[in-house]
């Protein structure tokens, strides 16, 4: 009898557990946010896709890029994005908030106390459960969402920094490679002019001392092209740490850039974009939001309600159930201490907000003039200077081969005409660096 009796008693717990299994079967955890998801919202800003983040010594190769193929501007982007050690690192922050959230959402496990029956004791057990779960699972969870939901906005905006780094890298490239063919052409004009020098020497109309500036100034063209010619390296081995290529030894191969297409769009309409969709904006946003329900957790957070379904021996069926709970009543603690941290927090999330939206509406303002200021300044190179510079230099050889002008004025015409030529270079590349931070300052890709 008595093992029937036992044997009854685990049915009747059963079912109480059994009830409160079903109860919290309902309460679903929303979907976290995954690298997926901050592929799919990057792809749609920029086109560009973010690799899956898993952990890997070997190099990743995007669908589409083959080993040892050039590279082009498109594929150096991809490459980052899947390999950069340090942005794969910060992958790791979104698999803990959505760690977070799944813990959350979690409720607490029941207990169930059983007194085994003595003499003069009725053989008695009860099911507890902590019915404030029930009541704060849902502020809880919304905190951990919007957590989860800040922390794939910020890897977003942390993908197009790293999007602006490497193409600032493979602009700072071209350059490089820019300068060291303006480098090549400055050695072989002033080797011309050495060479003019010594002709005019030997026939008797040109001096000595003209002839030792001549091939000086030659030899310190030389002298440049040598030590440009390592900024290629350097601006390779950046490039290489940027794409997560920085254990591949020898020349990194590259095409050359698309040309840049002249267009100006709309300040105000982009400062206005920016501050809505920008994802540091949207993060500073929904971490406002958080921080406001950590404030309602705080404020509620000290409820204690314990919910009791005891079962004892009774008159009819030997397990009568009684319900009960028991409460924390608030007379000392109140929760004051974390409800004026929560307070403090939503007061910084909100001021912080605020100077996020100031930021962007600098970054954008700014990287619209430079790139406005590059393209107006280069746009009078081209048309104006460079033309006149090319007459100027074809006018000052003939005149010098002839006799007619000294060797000074020969030497300066070229010293223009490099000057404008390495001038060129440098104001195309800060028109480019100038439109990728444009860019970077909207949050999105401006041209097709």
């Amino acid at each position: 009898m008595k093992s029937i009796r036992y044997s009854v008693d685990t049915e009747y717990m059963i079912r109480a557990v059994l009830i409160l299994l079903i109860f919290s079967a309902g309460c679903a955890t929303p979907a976290a946010r995954n690298c997926d998801s901050v592929s799919a919202n990057l792809e749609q800003r920029t086109g560009y896709t973010v690799g899956s983040g898993s952990v890997s010594s070997q190099l990743i190769l995007p669908p589409g890029l083959q080993q040892g193929q050039p590279l082009s501007e498109e594929q150096l982007v991809l490459l980052a994005l899947w390999n950069n050690p340090a942005f794969q690192e910060l992958l790791v922050e979104l698999k803990l908030t959505r760690a977070d959230l799944v813990q959350a959402g979690l409720l607490p496990n029941p207990e169930i106390v059983y007194y085994f029956g003595v003499t003069d004791k009725p053989l008695k057990y009860l099911v507890d459960f902590p019915l404030e779960a029930l009541w704060l699972r849902p502020i809880r969870v919304r905190a951990a969402e919007k957590e989860n939901a800040r922390a794939a906005e910020r890897l977003t905006q942390a993908a197009l920094d790293l999007i602006r780094d490497t193409r600032t890298a493979f602009v700072d490239l071209q350059l490089a490679k820019e300068r060291v063919s303006v480098a090549e052409q400055s050695q072989e004009l002033r080797g011309n002019i050495a060479k003019v020098a010594e002709k005019l020497l030997k026939t008797g109309t040109a001096s000595e001392q003209e002839l030792v500036t001549a091939k000086i100034d030659s030899l310190q063209a030389k002298q440049d092209r040598t030590r440009i010619g390592f900024d290629v390296t350097l601006a390779e081995e950046r490039l290489k740490n940027l794409t997560g290529l920085a254990g591949i030894a020898g020349a990194l191969p590259v095409l050359p850039p698309i040309a840049l297409a002249v267009v100006e769009p709309d300040l105000e309409a982009l400062v206005d974009e920016a501050v809505k969709t920008r994802p540091d904006a949207v993060a500073a946003q929904v971490a406002t939001d958080a921080a406001a329900e950590r404030l309602r957790i705080a404020k509620i957070g000290w409820v204690r309600v314990l919910g009791i379904l005891d079962a004892t021996s009774g008159r009819n069926t030997g397990h009568e159930f009684g319900p009960a709970f028991r409460i924390t009543l608030p007379i000392f603690n109140r929760n004051q201490g974390l409800i004026d941290r929560a307070e403090a927090d939503l007061e910084l999330m909100s001021r912080r907000r605020q100077s996020v939206c100031n930021q962007i509406v600098l970054d954008v303002r700014l990287a619209h003039t430079r790139y406005r200021q590059n393209t107006a300044e280069l746009e009078i190179l081209r048309q104006t200077i460079r033309p006149e510079v090319d007459a100027s230099i074809r006018r000052s050889q003939k005149a010098y081969e002839d006799g007619n002008v000294p060797l000074l004025i020969a030497l300066e015409a070229s010293r223009q005409l490099i000057d404008t030529l390495g001038r060129e270079a440098l104001l195309k590349a800060d028109q480019r660096r100038a439109w990728v931070e444009l860019e970077r300052s909207v949050g999105r890709r401006l041209t097709p």
